[in-house]
């Protein structure tokens, strides 16, 4: 029977939880995709943008002495449904298959355990990735994380076609918002109502920038600058199929690192993207970014009853 247990992170724990998230970001056998943050101030930034919090959302994992050996939670959104798993991270000679096994169990056993979660792990992980499956979580697709330094270089993009115009998304109330809203939600899958999430990012601090061709919606792209932080994150970009093959999504990517580089605070935009999805990629290339880690996703979902 394993002697770990797990108990609310507190304040105290920030430091040893900071060292564990530095090197999940430094040595890819420990390695993590989202949420994939450097120290302990990016996961409060991390959580803070969730509305979750440091006390109901992490925990932290002790040996049978009480003495800290790990740490793991939950990144949970109001927002689009969706929870992410943070870690679990273990420490030196507790990072075994059978004590992340452990620690998962535990995890999945608080209140706060969302009925369906997702995992994203840097392929070199072996040691999470097999106590994974070996609980239950569904190895799935993989996605390659780019990240954008600013400022970026002067565009050398083809000029837009005429009528062609760049704008901001404010209020639902816009004409637009109910097109982009479908648009976004046909494009990216999402289950959730596309109204009622679209009005939750604009709430949660999300950019909206639309592009329009002769008056009519063509596509957007959706944005944050990630708060108390030095980077931002484009999450959602979209053009209507029957204006693709114009420039439309260039356009809107530069936007959004014209706009991050003017605000004076964000040094690097990140996003996520399907590597097999060759177009994509060399779009987000040719806009100045860059390759950076590859993840593979994990899904678990709970059993009802």
């Amino acid at each position: 029977m394993s002697t770990i247990s797990i108990r609310p992170a507190c304040a105290d724990d920030l430091g040893f939880i900071g060292t564990l998230l530095a090197r999940s970001c430094t040595v890819r056998a420990e390695g993590t995709g989202y949420p994939r943050c450097d120290d302990e101030n990016e996961l409060l930034a991390e959580l803070a943008l969730y509305d979750n919090r440091l006390e109901d959302h992490v925990f932290t994992a002790c040996d049978a002495d009480g003495a800290p050996i790990g740490m793991g939670g939950f990144l949970v959104s109001d927002s689009d449904s969706a929870a992410y798993l943070i870690g679990p991270l273990l420490d030196g000679p507790s990072r075994t298959v059978d004590n992340a096994r452990a620690v998962l169990r535990l995890l999945m056993d608080q209140p706060i355990a969302p009925p369906a979660v997702a995992s994203y792990l840097e392929e070199e992980n072996v040691v999470l990735a097999q106590a994974l499956r070996a609980s239950g979580w569904e190895p799935g697709p993989a996605q390659l994380e780019m990240v954008c330094p600013l400022p970026v270089p002067t565009a050398t993009g083809s000029p837009l076609a005429d009528q062609a115009t760049l704008r901001r998304l404010h209020d639902p109330a816009d004409p637009a918002f109910p097109v982009l809203a479908k648009l976004l939600a046909s494009h990216h899958r999402w289950s959730s109502d596309p109204l009622e999430r679209l009005g939750d990012y604009l709430d949660d601090g999300y950019q909206v920038v639309v592009m329009e061709s002769a008056g009519r919606p063509a596509g957007c792209v959706l944005w944050i600058p990630v708060p108390d932080t030095d980077f931002g994150r484009l999450d959602y970009l979209s053009v209507a199929e029957e204006f693709r093959g114009r420039g439309f999504g260039s356009a809107l990517t530069r936007q959004v690192l014209a706009e991050a580089a003017a605000d004076g605070r964000i040094e690097r935009i990140y996003l996520s993207v399907d590597p097999a999805n060759e177009i994509a990629r060399r779009l987000y290339l040719a806009c100045g970014f860059e390759a950076g880690t590859s993840s593979r996703k994990y899904s678990y979902r709970q059993q009802s009853g």
